[in-house]
């Protein structure tokens, strides 16, 4: 039997299983330290956890959980932007099965 991974929501602070979660990582030679959405959940480096609502999101946002969470300075202007253009293949990716940081289908 495989036990689920559990993160933290930075965004409501729910403890949940990582399948429930979307993964935030720091964009590759950004030169302000850019957040990024991983829609494959497998770039390398840190990574910090939402869920897949403009909720918890904007709350991230607001609380600067991002530069908590990356422990440094973050450009965290176009998250929410980036969060609504990918929202529908998010709620497609949270539905049909996401991928473990390994890449193989959980």
């Amino acid at each position: 039997m495989k036990l689920h991974q559990q993160r933290t929501c930075i965004g409501c602070r729910t403890v949940t299983s990582k399948n429930e979660l979307i993964r935030w990582v720091l964009k590759e030679g950004a030169p302000l330290r850019a957040v990024s959405l991983d829609q494959q959940g497998s770039a390398s480096g840190r990574g910090t956890w939402t869920h897949g609502t403009q909720k918890c999101v904007q709350q991230a946002v607001q609380r600067r959980a991002f530069a908590r969470a990356f422990r440094s300075a973050v450009d965290d202007s176009q998250v929410l932007q980036e969060f609504t253009a990918d929202e529908d293949q998010l709620a497609g990716n949270q539905l049909s099965g996401k991928h473990d940081e390994s890449g193989s289908e959980i």
